[in-house]
């Protein structure tokens, strides 16, 4: 059986998105003869820091049978750095203004020291030395055929463009997100953009090939990086819609869902905001029988901030995050998923971000509605599966809630309409199969 080394700073007992995602290619991997092994930070712990990317703790799941772990910690005094850095990022205090000050000076120039010597780094980077030594010396004890990082954290490209350098091994990079290699919004002359732009096209030149989660995500890699692209959904797990929701009472309200992370900045809550205070000035009777509830946002005050005064308010709840279990329960306990398209990430060839909770849908036989379109994939797919459906502005918001909200009163549930036939290709294990072929191909078949 061929090995592939996964690189990624994060991974169980910590748990996000892109941990699950992993999780669900290691189990399915081996059936196209590829074993995983994975390369991850020596986790013991989390603080509130970790949990601003989305992790739980939850050493329960790291039962996965199908991977062996590599574990490896940075060093002490990388994180110090990371520390103060956070420190330089908070509120300014009086008292403590000129240690800030030399805090974010030193961080300035560690910044322009890396971004002249080495590919471009994050908050993490303290871990790469250490990583690639561990990821050497598993090379030496046995046979690995493909390296495979994840972004993100940027950090996790860092030491697979160092392993493929030093071992001459095919290495897959592999986006879940663009964070960290997306051109910034900076003048094309600037020095800052320049450095970037050719840190970025530095690190992955020695890459075999890239993976990325959307079409447009994958167009905008090859443009950019002139590496062979791929495209792998997220995709789901059959099996996560198999299990009971979290409660069996018969429930009095419709549950409209928002189980993931919230960017106000770049998507519109507001829109889903303004939609329900037209709905509920027009059918008040609405009120008493309609919750909707925003679910591990990471922006709870700010959210709560933005509904302050609304009608909206009276049907709304703002949650904090909770594990990945609870999470997929609260998913498959609600009669609609909401998700949020990204307005930021776009350029001329279409979005270069997508929803999570889309395929969550997929597994649990939920409605999506998507606020608000985006003009691209995300729209072809829905339409495509028949899941869900689109609405550009408060006044469709509103339309689409009455109608799901009159079918749920009167039949007791919500419409379903997708079509299991286009759904199908879209499972975690066809996925799984699509990376396989990929790593055949560049590790020679």
């Amino acid at each position: 059986m061929k090995q592939a080394l996964f690189v990624h700073y994060f991974f169980l007992p910590v748990h996000n998105v892109a941990v699950k995602q992993l999780v669900g290619y290691a189990r399915h991997l081996a059936a196209s003869n590829w074993q995983t092994l994975v390369l991850t930070h020596g986790w013991h712990s989390i603080d509130e820091a970790d949990r601003s990317w989305g992790l739980s703790w939850e050493p329960e799941q790291e039962r996965t049978g199908k991977c062996t772990v590599f574990r490896v910690s940075e060093p002490p005094r990388a994180r110090r750095d990371r520390a103060t850095a956070r420190v330089a990022a908070g509120p300014s205090v009086p008292a403590v203004a000129w240690r800030r000050h030399a805090a974010k000076t030193v961080a300035k120039m560690r910044r322009l020291r890396a971004m002249l010597f080495e590919p471009y780094p994050d908050e993490f980077i303290g871990w790469a030395g250490p990583a690639v030594d561990e990821g050497v010396r598993i090379a030496q004890r046995q046979r690995i055929d493909v390296i495979m990082s994840y972004c993100p954290p940027v950090t996790n490209h860092v030491v697979g463009h160092r392993l493929a350098r030093r071992l001459g091994i095919p290495w897959v990079a592999f986006f879940g997100d663009l964070y960290g290699f997306l051109q910034p919004p900076l003048p094309r002359l600037s020095i800052e953009g320049f450095l970037k732009r050719a840190w970025h096209r530095r690190c992955l030149s020695p890459a075999a090939a890239c993976v990325g989660v959307s079409p447009a995500m994958v167009d905008y890699l090859a443009r950019t990086y002139a590496r062979r692209t791929e495209l792998i959904h997220t995709g789901f797990d059959p099996e996560d819609g198999d299990r009971r929701p979290t409660t069996t009472a018969p429930r009095d309200r419709l549950v409209v869902s928002h189980i993931g992370s919230v960017y106000p900045d770049d998507q519109r809550p507001e829109l889903v905001f303004d939609g329900l205070d037209r709905l509920l000035a027009r059918h008040p009777e609405v009120i008493p029988r309609l919750s909707v509830r925003f679910v591990g946002s990471k922006c709870e005050d700010r959210l709560r901030a933005m509904l302050a005064h609304r009608p909206a308010a009276r049907v709304c709840s703002i949650e904090p995050g909770v594990d990945s279990v609870t999470a997929m329960g609260l998913v498959r306990d609600s009669d609609v998923l909401l998700a949020l398209t990204c307005s930021l990430y776009r350029d001329r060839h279409g979005t270069l971000s997508y929803p999570t909770k889309i395929f969550d849908a997929f597994g649990t036989a939920k409605p999506v509605l998507a606020v608000p379109s985006d003009g691209d994939w995300v729209d072809a797919l829905l339409s495509q599966t028949g899941v869900g459906t689109t609405a550009d502005d408060a006044e469709a918001v509103a339309a689409r809630l009455w109608d799901w909200f009159s079918c749920w009163s009167r039949d007791g549930a919500v419409p379903y309409r997708g079509r299991p036939e286009a759904i199908a290709p879209f499972t975690r294990a066809c996925q799984a199969a699509r990376l396989a072929a990929l790593f055949d191909a560049v590790s020679g078949g």
